[in-house]
């Protein structure tokens, strides 16, 4: 597959010529719009946060900070433990079928499994934020805005 730039890919796409069987920074495009979707369906779920409301998510991450610091040291190390392993396996499922030399994959592994130890506490200590609800409606519309782009790049 050729290897295209990013404004070679959009000179494509505004031609009509599909994008697809194209290489965008060594990762063929069908990937950039799979990634899109997955990121468009990340933003829709900002619906949970109006559905289940604001103060439940607030006394959960009241919950989750208590779990997270309560004397016991060892806690910690095994909830990051445990949830390293499943984005770890998660990550080497869903990528995969893109060859073991992606540099996203190995991208992904490193960060997923790099943060997921402390990322538990502060996702507990975001739910209890009052601002919480506000900021991730607009997370959610960059990542809409993002994924839907690539989406659209790769069509």
């Amino acid at each position: 597959m050729a290897d295209i730039s990013y404004f070679d890919a959009w000179q494509l796409w505004l031609q009509g010529r599909p994008t697809i069987g194209y290489d965008l920074l060594g990762i063929p495009m069908l990937w950039w719009g799979r990634t899109g979707k997955i990121l468009s369906f990340v933003a829709g779920t900002v619906v949970v946060i109006d559905l289940i409301g604001v103060e439940k998510l607030s006394r959960y991450g009241e919950r989750l900070v208590r779990f997270m610091t309560a004397r016991v040291t060892v806690r910690p190390f095994v909830v990051g433990l445990v949830s390293g392993m499943i984005a770890a396996a998660f990550v080497i499922v869903v990528t995969g079928p893109m060859g073991n030399d992606s540099l996203l994959r190995s991208w992904i592994v490193l960060a997923i499994g790099s943060a997921t130890g402390g990322l538990t506490a502060v996702i507990g200590y975001a739910l209890q934020h009052p601002r919480f609800a506000s900021a991730a409606r607009w997370a959610s519309l960059g990542l809409f805005l993002i994924g839907f782009h690539f989406d659209l790049l790769a069509s």
